[in-house]
């Protein structure tokens, strides 16, 4: 793994790998996460794989992918602790299997270099058509995480959670931003981002390919004077009551979230112990909360605990009956403190840490899985291999797991429950 420094605040983050007949290349505009700017970010991934100056509509540009035998262009938003990344990926077929030796990576890097520097713009902004589009399929994803009732509770339990905190602050921002937005609003962010954000470029491929992502250097460059700013998360405040929330909705089964805040945040060197708690707590089907709260004492459809490592909180999301909610939660609470106490099993112990370590294995099955791997590593000052963060999961001893247990506070239950109290729900009523 090569780290490459392209500009100011511009790095390259290049992964060799000649295991693949694909190559991926991926930029990522990284801002500070704030409730005034998050909707306006949230359109340019979308509107700039759309069209650009060289091909102005989808229909050229889809000729134009289609001539490098199939290659394929997409951006999306991303939240990252309180960092809002927006990335544009570049997937193609690696320059050893092009026909006549063609420079693939070349070639589809200036479109991709094109899409993000050279936009189809009309009248020097962003095209109203391009903007309604885009703002109608953010507003239907914004509705279709409201729908799912899974998302909207764990989203209202980290805003909970972090009140106060720009993490509360959603990666899309909210319907009203997105419908307020005019092309002048989203093309003066676009020219923001150019000069302010923080850049990286993860490429996994051969050598052709880290030469294809040196050439956004030259772009970064004509830019001009780039004064990026800086991408802290700060650690959960908390504080010293449990906050609780309860909202109803026509549903059968209630959703039930708890936060927990914690000190265990990236590049934190307690993180790979929280990981490794997180599994024996709640993230596996092994783990002490399916095995007893769901499994012996069948208080939950489903209860499980994730670990968000950019923040630093803990979420445990489970499905109950209303009237077993209290119930559930005391149990939760009560195979959190078996495992501050040092309460597990080495075979426990060695379940979950193989778990863990087995996901790690799998990050290597294709260019994909290693980009994303690297666009998360891209965040840290000393970017690892999953080979290098497996290794430090297995010298995770017991006494680092009690501690990162005993550092989790409870910050936040938010119940989402039905309209009627008594009414009984089911696996099949799983919204």
């Amino acid at each position: 793994m090569e780290q490459i420094t392209l500009c100011s605040g511009a790095q390259l983050l290049y992964l060799p790998d000649l295991r693949y007949k694909t190559a991926r290349i991926t930029v990522s505009f990284l801002t500070p996460l704030r409730e005034e700017t998050a909707s306006a970010n949230a359109m340019l991934p979308g509107i700039l794989t759309r069209a650009c100056a060289d091909c102005p509509d989808f229909t050229s540009l889809n000729r134009r992918l289609a001539m490098l035998y199939g290659a394929w262009v997409g951006g999306r938003v991303r939240k990252i602790g309180e960092t809002q990344a927006l990335t544009f990926t570049l997937s193609l077929l690696d320059d050893r299997y092009a026909p006549d030796g063609e420079k693939l990576a070349e070639k589809g890097a200036a479109l991709l270099r094109n899409m993000i520097f050279r936009p189809a713009l009309e009248n020097g902004v962003f095209r109203t058509e391009d903007l309604e589009q885009e703002r109608r399929q953010l507003c239907e994803e914004l509705d279709s995480e409201f729908n799912d009732k899974r998302i909207y509770a764990k989203k209202r339990a980290e805003e909970l959670l972090c009140r106060g905190e720009a993490y509360a602050c959603g990666r899309l921002g909210t319907k009203e931003q997105l419908t307020a937005l005019t092309p002048q609003d989203v093309f003066a962010a676009w020219k923001n981002l150019l000069h302010t954000a923080q850049i990286r470029i993860t490429a996994v491929g051969t050598e052709a390919v880290r030469v294809a992502a040196m050439g956004f250097a030259e772009e970064l460059q004509a830019v001009g004077v780039r004064e990026p700013a800086a991408c802290r998360t700060e650690l959960p405040r908390g504080g010293k009551t449990v906050c609780r929330s309860i909202e109803r909705s026509e549903l059968s089964q209630c959703k039930m979230v708890m936060g927990f805040c914690s000190t265990a945040a990236e590049p934190d060197e307690t993180v790979p112990a929280m990981r490794l708690f997180c599994a024996l707590f709640g993230g596996t089907p092994h783990s002490r909360l399916f095995l007893n709260v769901r499994e012996k004492l069948s208080l939950c459809y489903y209860c499980s605990a994730h670990f968000v490592r950019a923040k630093g909180i803990l979420l445990v999301e489970s499905g109950v009956e209303e009237q077993n909610a209290a119930r559930a939660e005391e149990e939760i609470l009560r195979q959190l403190r078996a495992l501050q106490n040092g309460d597990f099993t080495d075979e426990e112990l060695e379940n979950a840490r193989r778990s863990v370590c087995d996901s790690f294995r799998t990050v290597s099955d294709s260019p994909a899985g290693l980009d994303e791997w690297l666009q998360q590593q891209c965040m840290l000052p000393k970017p690892e291999l999953p080979e290098q963060t497996e290794q430090k999961i297995r010298s995770v001893t017991r006494e680092q797991i009690v501690a990162a247990a005993n550092a989790l506070r409870p910050g936040a239950v938010f119940l989402l429950a039905g309209t009627d109290p008594n009414r009984k729900g089911g696996a099949e009523d799983e919204e």
